[in-house]
């Protein structure tokens, strides 16, 4: 057992710990032997509230990295500076455009309720990232996601507003955090809106040594059985042994883990913990 903790402070549902809220929505607390960093930040001031009852301190942390710009991700960011976090920010390129779900005749606004402005106004650093940047010995995030896996499409109600016009949200500002620990790495995905294929490829692509865990949201959630097979068994091939999946995962993915037997996994609920 290495040196790496991850709480899950937000999930869509709880773990064993019933005093926390759960609700949709993603953030990771992770502690390496070198930094701490929080990933994504949920979508309100729940995120924040559970972290209390952990005992994490937002004044405490090194690093903050939002993995896009959606309100389950980023929305109880301000709860947080509120509360005393002050280090770096770190977002894809992109991440403060105008994000939205679009209907027949209406459109959702899907930002997190804060942008670079609001870093400035509380003296936060901004790390802009779009392809690979270190942030502590054995801890990167990373950006610029290929895209070979063409089954891995994004649906197109997720778009962007540009000029006045709607245009496809290929999620672009899309980043991950990328730790190593003995030589292997763990890899922490917010929602994996590329392609959770694609975001393994490029890791592979940049990084010699091999991929241990993956933790995260899938977001195979509205994936079809086929599209769920074809990937478990591309993580099998990869050789990757652990996955901790939560939030956008979804119940179908979620049972074809457990029927796999193959693959160790476990479902983060909020309060659940990993020692890697």
């Amino acid at each position: 057992m290495g040196n790496i903790r991850i709480v899950a402070l937000m999930d869509n549902q709880n773990g064993e710990r019933k005093d926390l809220t759960a609700e949709h929505g993603l953030s990771l607390y992770i502690e390496t032997g070198y930094t701490s960093i929080l990933f994504d930040f949920g979508q309100g001031k729940h995120t924040y509230e559970n972290a209390v009852r952990l005992n994490i301190r937002p004044e405490r942390i090194d690093y903050g990295v939002c993995s896009h710009g959606h309100y389950d991700h980023g929305g109880g960011y301000r709860e947080f500076v509120k509360n005393g976090l002050s280090c770096p920010l770190a977002t894809g390129k992109g991440f403060f455009s105008e994000k939205y779900s679009l209907g027949k005749t209406k459109a959702a606004c899907l930002g997190t309720g804060f942008d670079a402005a609001f870093l400035k106004e509380n003296k936060i650093r901004h790390m802009e990232c779009d392809g690979l940047v270190p942030l502590a010995q054995g801890c990167w995030v990373m950006g610029g996601i290929g895209r070979r896996r063409a089954f891995e499409t994004i649906p197109k109600r997720f778009v962007l507003r540009e000029q006045g016009t709607w245009v496809q949200d290929y999620f672009q500002d899309e980043i991950c955090l990328i730790l190593e620990e003995n030589g292997e790495l763990i890899v922490i995905v917010g929602c994996s809106h590329p392609g959770i294929l694609n975001i393994l490829d490029t890791v592979r692509e940049r990084f010699s040594q091999p991929i241990r865990a993956v933790i995260g949201g899938t977001h195979l959630v509205k994936a079809g059985p086929e599209r769920i097979a074809k990937t478990i068994a591309e993580i099998k091939g990869m050789g990757i042994r652990l996955l901790g999946f939560n939030h956008c995962s979804g119940e179908g993915f979620c049972r074809a883990m457990e029927e796999d037997g193959e693959l160790e996994t476990v479902y983060m609920g909020v309060g659940d913990c990993l020692f890697l």
